[in-house]
């Protein structure tokens, strides 16, 4: 009993140094639009699809340097469902990220001032729109299409709905839901993309903005052409 005691301190333990050399191993951020895009797509999501997740850039030896910069190399405009946290399904960890979310992605003067500073920054390379299965803001943009009449809609709440509401299909339309929280992510996108602060960058090709949806059931994020 006493040698199964030591083993069973001695794994997490274990395990958690070899993730913390992992770590301090040499990192070089993504320098160009695929590079980060790969990052996040095939190494990132990967980890967490495989639950072997790094949890990288968390501890001291990242954490003091931050206090005096930050340099992330991607922004995410995302949900603020809690399954869909950016930083986790990425597995990326501090400092590499800035992250927006609101519900279903929706676009503010907030949001649009946020991405616009992320891409003046030249270390910014890649902005993704990031939309989900079961979306509950779009759900409730299609109920407030099917049903305008409800009484007592809160106002705050139509707000969002307006915004997404034109990227639903018509009713009866196979796939529905679906087909609107992917249509949702393209017209955020291509909004962005018209941004003054944006497109120039994009054109260079210094910064890409691509549409990706995550999915809650295989935990894969993928692209949305």
């Amino acid at each position: 009993m006493a040698g199964a005691g030591l083993s069973l301190g001695a794994g997490p333990a274990t395990a958690a140094s070899r993730r913390i050399a992992r770590q301090s191993a040499s990192w070089t951020p993504p320098n160009s639009p695929s590079q980060a895009e790969q990052e996040l797509f095939v190494h990132g999501n990967d980890r967490w699809k495989m639950q072997a997740q790094l949890h990288p850039r968390e501890y001291a030896d990242t954490r003091t340097p931050l206090v005096a910069a930050q340099h992330p190399w991607a922004m995410i405009v995302s949900c603020i469902d809690s399954r869909v946290p950016p930083e986790l399904i990425f597995d990326q960890g501090l400092g590499d990220l800035f992250v927006s979310r609101t519900a279903g992605q929706v676009l503010d003067g907030a949001v649009l001032g946020s991405t616009a500073y992320a891409a003046t920054k030249s270390y910014v390379k890649l902005i993704v729109v990031l939309g989900h299965q079961g979306c509950g803001a779009v759900q409730s943009a299609i109920e407030r299409k099917d049903n305008p009449g409800t009484p007592n809609f809160p106002p705050r709440l139509e707000f969002l709905t307006d915004r997404i509401k034109d990227a639903i299909p018509p009713a009866g339309t196979p796939n529905r839901e679906n087909l609107a929280i992917n249509e949702n992510i393209r017209r955020i996108r291509n909004q962005l993309l018209q941004e003054p602060q944006i497109s120039p960058r994009v054109a260079a090709g210094t910064l890409n903005v691509i549409g990706a949806r995550y999915e809650l059931d295989t935990w894969i994020a993928h692209k949305i052409n």
